[in-house]
């Protein structure tokens, strides 16, 4: 059976409007959509801990990494210093969008209809509750992003001396003699 590339359908990623249907929910309005985007690049040839190496699915090889950044490839030190970058970037982004979806979706429950018998106090204060686990996940991102940064310092202290380069010393030819 041949697989066949059939593009997505009017409405299908959510980016077109509704066509004038309403709903009697209490959730109706402005909800925005976020996404994350992760852009994994290096400057050297070859080098980078976030760089994927190998085929990928898309480039038609049998597979690919199955990691966000790549797959973490330490041989050197610049391949640890590249992978913590890129951990801390992704790990930023997440946390700022984590922290506005949060307030957003606290903003937008706030709104809502009030369940009978409560007061504004009562929802906005639900409304808090379920807001706070989306600023905990982003606190766990800064956590993230954080511990990264920590981790290339602890590297470079741990491996400082091995990181330092170090003379060479002259290889001697003296001759075998009887």
């Amino acid at each position: 059976m041949a697989a066949t590339n059939v593009p997505p359908q009017h409405g299908a990623n959510g980016a077109h409007a509704k066509n004038g249907a309403t709903k009697n929910t209490a959730f109706t309005g402005f909800a925005p959509s976020f996404g994350l985007n992760v852009n994994v690049s290096s400057n050297g040839g070859g080098r980078g801990g976030g760089q994927q190496r190998g085929g990928t699915a898309a480039a038609g090889g049998s597979g690919g990494s199955h990691f966000i950044l790549g797959e973490p490839e330490f041989n050197s030190t610049e391949d640890v210093r590249n992978y913590c970058n890129h951990v801390r970037a992704l790990m930023v982004q997440a946390a700022i969008e984590l922290a506005m979806a949060a307030k957003i979706l606290e903003a937008r429950l706030s709104q809502a209809q009030a369940l009978p018998g409560d007061n504004p106090v009562q929802g906005r204060m639900r409304a808090r509750r379920v807001g706070r686990k989306l600023k905990k996940a982003a606190d766990g991102a800064t956590a993230a992003a954080k511990s990264a940064v920590g981790t290339y310092g602890a590297f470079q202290r741990e491996y400082a001396d091995l990181m330092r380069p170090r003379p060479q010393r002259t290889a001697t030819t003296n001759p075998f003699k009887y």
